[in-house]
Order: C-alpha cells, then structure tokens, then sequence
C-alpha cells in the first residue's frame, strides 16, 4: 500500500524536527501544521502592486505529499515535513528544499525534494521539485513534480502552495504552508501601489493585532 495523503502547514518560529524520533518529529510538524492553517486559510492574496520589490525573504512552513490515487490533504497527513523557502524579489526567483519527511506510523524517510528554478510572477510562483525518497518498500523513491502557488498575507507574509507529479512508485500530490521569517528577512520593501510604497507588516506569529507595527522603506519601525 502506497504512503497516503500528506498534509502540508506551514510554520514559522520553532523549527520541525531533529528529535532523532520519527513520531515526536510528525506531531511536533502536525501540531505546527494545524495553528498555521488556522492562522493563514482566510488571508486574502498580496496584490501584484503590494509585492515587494527589493529584497528576499525566507519562509518556514511544512509540506505534505500524497502518493498514488490519494490526494494531498491540509486536513490529515500521513507523511509530513519542514519546509524551508527563500524568495528573492530581485531576481523573482524561488528555492527551497525538504529533507526530514516523517510518516504517522513512525518511519523516517531519507534523501531530499528541491525547487531550484522557481519564479516569481506577480503575486504568484510555479517551480519545479525534484528528489528521491527512500525508506521502506512503499517509498516513493525519484520524485519529479509540478508546484504552483501564491503569497496570502500583507505584502507576501506567507505563502501557500500545491503540486502534482510522478514518482517511481505512481502519482504524487503535495500541499504545503509557509510564514515570513521576520527574523532572517534582507531589504525587504514593499511594492508601489497608488499611495505609494507599500509598508510590511511585523506582527509576531499567532497573533493578529488591529494596528500591527510597521516598517519603511529605510528599514526604520514606526508607529502604525
């Protein structure tokens, strides 16, 4: 029986894994997994006029991936992972790379999924991901997929994202989430729309404050 569905959430702050216990991993990315989604599934999409414009931003998160008939699901994950992104607004470019899958039923995957040549396209990205996961008789081995997604949020403060492809074991489908690291962010600047440059919101994770804290152009916080 093939792995079935995965979920992916995306996180930030505390990272996944590195327990050495596959099963500790998978809760502690579920656990990440189930307030990211209950902190991001109603964002509207950044505008193309609200995207930055000068800088890169990293994003951490965790992606999930389905193999077979199944589905990949935001809902239930059979096989999860971190999820590490970084943008470059510079170059529009995308990459990020996933390397500690768990399974529910406590097995750990070895090897890696990349992007490399993810682009950006107004406020949206597609990409390729590639790699092979090894681990058991019914691990999907060479990956080779499809992703496309878009940054929710106030000027790109998450990114959400699907796939579909083929592995060596059938089809595969992935989901996944991420959230801006606020603290590893490099000339971050906001897109010009009709007012003007758009400022970037530093509100700290699991919270949604009114009147959050906001950043110029020359990186200095002001009062909203």
């Amino acid at each position: 029986m093939m792995l079935g569905s995965l979920l992916a959430l995306a996180a930030c702050g505390s990272g996944g894994g590195d327990n050495d216990d596959p099963l500790a991993d998978y809760n502690d990315d579920a656990a990440r997994a189930v307030r990211i989604v209950a902190e991001t599934q109603n964002l509207a999409q950044t505008s193309a006029a609200s995207m930055p414009v000068r800088g890169r931003a990293e994003y951490d998160g965790v992606v999930g991936l389905a193999f077979g008939d199944e589905s990949a699901s935001l809902e239930r994950a059979d096989v999860i992972d971190d999820l590490y992104l970084d943008a470059d607004f510079v170059a529009g470019t995308i990459r990020s790379e996933m390397d500690d899958f768990n399974t529910r039923d406590s097995r750990e995957l070895e090897g890696e999924l990349r992007v490399t040549d993810g682009r950006i396209d107004g406020s949206g990205f597609s990409g390729t991901e590639r790699g092979t996961l090894a681990g058991g008789a019914d691990a999907p081995g060479r990956v080779d997929a499809t992703v496309q997604g878009g940054f929710p949020g106030l000027g790109a403060d998450d990114l959400s994202g699907s796939g579909t492809g083929s592995s060596a074991g059938g089809d595969v489908s992935l989901v996944f989430r991420g959230q801006r690291d606020l603290d590893r962010d490099a000339g971050f600047i906001g897109g010009t729309g009709l007012s003007g440059p758009t400022v970037l919101s530093a509100r700290p994770r699991g919270s949604i404050p009114s009147a959050p804290a906001i950043e110029t152009c020359a990186g200095a916080a002001v009062a909203p």
